[in-house]
């Protein structure tokens, strides 16, 4: 369990540092975060430079600066005070933790329901609460999500609009109960409107987008079981359509388009959804991304995402091969090997086209994938992402397809792979070794239960 301290007791040492030893400020700090840290507590959210800065004082005056506002309603400067705050907010999670601590969020709620029709207040409150909660969620409330739908129905410019969606998705990252509350207020319907609107710009598509990806998040470690898989259902069943029908639309911007492949591979958790994007084109346009686009790293490391999304239907799943993608999968590893994010990407891509599939790994041994697949985990020995990708990539290459498995064992994927078990031992270990069994070579199997000759009792007289 993290132990953690109070702000508070810091100080304390800190300044007995200081009074006790005659330290200067900057000595009584380093030594005070050594004599905490070898206790192994978390100073994650201790401002550890406070003694120096004084900052708990001037995130006191701002916020004492905006309570006088409103209850004077006198606003005139107040976006200026509201910079300053947001500011110091922008420096670390203690400073976060500590204004939340002295009610900052109730009073940045408090500014928005009283400036309701101040745009440039509104905008600036709505910067500092997400600099508030970014990493620091919990503050959330039904108030706040009330208030959330209020501005969206409220607030046409696309400005204050795009500052609203990204203090809704900072809210939902890590906080499950956040993403139930906020999507059981009606959200989607919301972003759907923002989503079939004429004159919807690409930025707010893209803030548009980031929400809905962040509503099927399942990040939250706290809560056992999340609704990501039901937000999702819900989404895409209203939205699979709409979102794959703009990627022609802004087929120019690669932001946009980057976005809308990764929120679409975060949607189809279903078999049919994988049918229904293909049949609105979302293959072929995904193809053509990685055709007009072969230097663009975080395209191709979306475009792959999506792949392996839609590979969960075996009818799309020979579709993508026979589209040709295969050699294109192989190229932008080989091509990309310096991205840690494509390479895994890419390897997630191939052991699930050839899940189950003779022929599809038969393509892949075509276009030189082993050798890349090999090559791949010699460049990243420490990376246990991209190792148990390979291993995965190599067993489905592998268990099926006999004959032409000898070819990894020709470029030595045996040494490889003992190197990469003896490095990460049981992190990779049932994956490696599944790939070693299916490659026909040596491997030592755990026996991980056996009876021990007990007679058992049908429990009968």
């Amino acid at each position: 369990m993290v132990r953690v301290i109070s702000q508070e007791t810091y100080n304390e040492v800190v300044n007995e540092n200081m009074e006790q030893f005659s330290m200067t400020p900057e000595e009584a700090i380093e030594d005070a975060v050594k004599q905490f840290e070898a206790q192994g507590i978390d100073l994650s959210n201790i401002i550890k430079d406070l003694i120096l800065n004084d900052d708990n004082e001037l995130i006191v005056s701002y916020l004492n600066q905006i309570n006088i506002a409103i209850e004077s309603r006198n606003y005139g400067n107040i976006h200026h005070v509201l910079d300053k705050l947001r500011s110091q907010l922008d420096k670390d999670i203690a400073r976060r933790v500590y204004a939340g601590k002295k009610g900052t969020y109730n009073i940045l709620i408090n500014l928005m329901k009283a400036c309701s029709n101040n745009a440039t207040v509104i905008k600036a409150a709505l910067k500092t609460i997400t600099s508030l909660m970014t990493g620091n969620p919990d503050l959330l409330n039904d108030e706040g999500i009330a208030l959330q739908i209020q501005i969206l129905d409220t607030y046409p410019d696309i400005s204050t609009l795009q500052l609203l969606l990204r203090w809704i998705r900072e809210c939902c990252i890590k906080h499950e109960l956040n993403r139930q509350g906020i999507f059981n207020a009606d959200i989607f319907s919301k972003l759907k409107k923002i989503l079939i609107r004429d004159d919807m710009s690409g930025p707010e598509l893209r803030d548009a987008c980031a929400v809905i990806r962040a509503l099927v998040l399942d990040d939250d470690i706290r809560q056992e079981y999340g609704k990501a898989h039901e937000h999702a259902i819900v989404i895409a069943k209203g939205a699979l359509n709409v979102l794959t029908g703009l990627m022609p639309k802004y087929k120019k911007d690669k932001g946009v388009v980057g976005d809308l492949m990764i929120t679409l591979a975060a949607l189809i958790v279903r078999n049919e959804f994988c049918q229904e994007v293909e049949d609105a084109g979302g293959l072929k346009f995904v193809i053509d991304v990685m055709i007009d686009y072969p230097d663009s790293e975080k395209l191709n490391w979306q475009a792959l995402k999506l792949l392996k999304a839609l590979a969960g239907n075996d009818d799309v799943k020979s579709h993508i091969i026979m589209s040709g993608c295969g050699p294109l999968i192989v190229s932008a590893i080989s091509r990309m090997r310096e991205s840690e994010c494509v390479v895994t990407a890419g390897l997630a891509c191939i052991s699930a086209l050839t899940l189950r599939c003779s022929s599809n790994a038969g393509v892949f041994y075509d276009c030189g994938a082993p050798l890349v697949i090999i090559d791949a985990m010699k460049a990243y020995p420490k990376s246990v992402n991209v190792l148990k990708q390979a291993a995965w990539a190599i067993r489905n290459m592998s268990v099926r397809n006999k004959a032409e498995c000898s070819e990894f064992i020709t470029h030595g994927v045996e040494d490889v792979l003992a190197k990469a078990l003896k490095q990460h031992d049981s992190k990779i270990e049932s994956d490696v070794k599944a790939a070693l069994r299916d490659l026909g070579l040596k491997v030592e199997l755990k026996e991980r239960w056996t009876g021990k000759g007990v007679s058992m009792s049908n429990g009968i007289d």
